[in-house]
């Protein structure tokens, strides 16, 4: 790649990283600035400890409209959604927690207050949530609880992963230790990593 090549695809990522952090903020600034009741309306629950957010970003309010597939754009007199950022680790940079782990925004989602099950993403990039909580279990052999919801993965501060793109699901999660949220989540999972067998005809 030429070096020309190699600053237009910088310039053009950092755009893009820029562009989700300003809607990031937009949508933090309505939830906890601009709602009287932030954690009622974002269906978070009352009592959360001081290093809650540590584990997942700080969740926003903002109007969206689904577009095509699952993805979503912010619109003025859309739907209310819950936003909630989407980090990859970056290589090299990850510590032993979660809590200091280095990331990059990478996508926003959108939740569905009224359907928790009901999301959309901003740029299609987001696999799971809880990149970070996967490669530390990953590096310390422990189990990885997996929540069903992306709102459920935030109730718990983090502490897991949510996915978002059932296709990934073998190539993320083949080699852990997965402790499922609820019976149909673990039915789900089990089926998702299953190999898949196929039969000779008979001659």
């Amino acid at each position: 790649m030429s070096a020309e090549l190699e600053k237009m695809v910088a310039e053009a990522r950092l755009d893009q990283q820029f562009t989700l952090v300003k809607g990031h903020w937009r949508s933090c600034r309505r939830l906890w600035l601009d709602t009287p009741e932030p954690l009622k309306v974002a269906r978070l629950g009352p009592d959360l400890p001081p290093d809650f957010w540590f584990g997942t970003g700080l969740p926003g309010l903002a109007d969206i409209r689904p577009t095509r597939g699952d993805r979503f754009e912010f619109a003025d007199n859309g739907r209310p959604a819950l936003i909630v950022p989407a980090y990859h680790s970056l290589p090299g940079l990850l510590d032993a927690t979660p809590e200091r782990h280095v990331e990059e925004l990478v996508d926003l989602v959108a939740v569905d207050l009224d359907r928790p099950d009901q999301f959309w993403r901003r740029r299609d990039r987001a696999v799971i949530l809880g990149t970070a909580f996967l490669e530390c279990a990953g590096q310390e052999c422990e189990p990885v609880p997996v929540f069903s919801t992306p709102i459920s993965w935030i109730r718990s501060g983090g502490a897991g992963i949510s996915i978002l793109d059932w296709s990934m699901v073998r190539d993320l999660l083949l080699d852990h230790v997965l402790i499922a949220e609820n019976i149909a989540l673990g039915t789900r999972l089990e089926a998702a990593l299953a190999p898949s067998i196929m039969v000779m005809r008979a001659a």
